[in-house]
């Protein structure tokens, strides 16, 4: 009997669910203005456009790296003073992504990445080769139309079905289970626009901002100038002898098992070939 009642209850609610879709048409399609159109067409009608003209619409993200030379002195405070201007920069939005300061053989190098408003790029491009000399820059954008109008297709349409849904559950004849069945659907619209909104915020972030990644590292000359390859051969000398003895160490304790079971072998096929030799020695003043 439950079961009955439940395919009634879905039979119903497919028919109501029809019936809403095909009153809702026959509305649409009764008047002659562009606004009277079906809402689905008119939704793709607008974003489809979108992926066709990404940089008239504003749909580019951009990406700037550089590479700056400048002395041993100013490079870790030069690092520190862009972080701290890029903290600072409040009218940009800066953000820092990631720093690295390091000292590779008394040889320091620095790396900043920072997303920021476009605005804020120059003064800090400015600042970090201020002092030095820029030896790289490169500027890349990536075309974002089609996702930024897919999102924005996707979430129209979820809306419209959220809304859909809605309305049917004001519906004061509606069954039980009709009423579990479109809530579960419901929620699961209304978690699916809240992942689609997600998407969409960070979309427009990679489009309102730029990502900037800076290089800084000592002058060619200095860095070739202090390559030394006998002082660093004998700085490197105590760890090489201590890896080179605990080579040997670990070839005799992988060869030792073996020699183990090795040298037994060869003794007793030593003994098994004077056993032949014997034999033979034996047969042959018989013959």
């Amino acid at each position: 009997m439950s079961y009955n009642n439940a395919r009634l209850g879905l039979s119903s609610f497919i028919v109501a669910c029809c019936l809403v879709l095909i009153s809702g048409c026959s509305k649409e399609m009764a008047g002659v203005s562009p606004a009277s159109a079906p809402m689905e067409t008119r939704l793709i009608s607008e974003f489809a456009p979108a992926a066709q003209g990404g940089r008239q619409l504003g749909t580019l993200a951009y990406e700037h790296s550089i590479s700056i030379e400048t002395s041993r002195e100013v490079l870790p405070a030069r690092v520190r003073e862009i972080e701290a201007a890029c903290n600072a920069d409040r009218a940009s939005n800066c953000t820092v992504l990631e720093v690295t300061l390091q000292s590779n053989q008394d040889l320091p190098s620095g790396h900043i990445r920072m997303r920021l408003a476009p605005d804020g790029v120059e003064p800090i491009i400015t600042l970090a080769s201020k002092d030095g000399e820029v030896t790289s820059r490169n500027t890349s954008a990536e075309d974002l139309a089609e996702p930024v109008a897919d999102t924005e297709r996707q979430i129209a349409l979820m809306t419209l079905h959220r809304d859909r849904l809605t309305e049917f559950m004001k519906n004061k004849d509606i069954k039980i289970e009709q009423l579990i069945t479109v809530s579960k659907e419901l929620a699961t619209v209304q978690s699916q626009l809240d992942s689609l909104s997600t998407q969409r915020a960070n979309l427009r972030r990679r489009i309102d901002t730029e990502l900037l990644t800076i290089n800084l590292s000592l002058p060619r000359q200095t860095y070739l100038s202090e390559q030394s390859p006998v002082k660093d051969a004998l700085r490197s000398f105590g760890s090489n002898f201590r890896e080179a003895v605990a080579m040997v160490i670990s070839f005799f304790a992988v060869l030792l098992p073996w020699l183990i079971v090795i040298l037994p072998g060869l003794f007793f096929l030593r003994l098994f070939w004077q056993w032949i030799g014997r034999k033979l020695a034996r047969r042959q003043p018989a013959a």
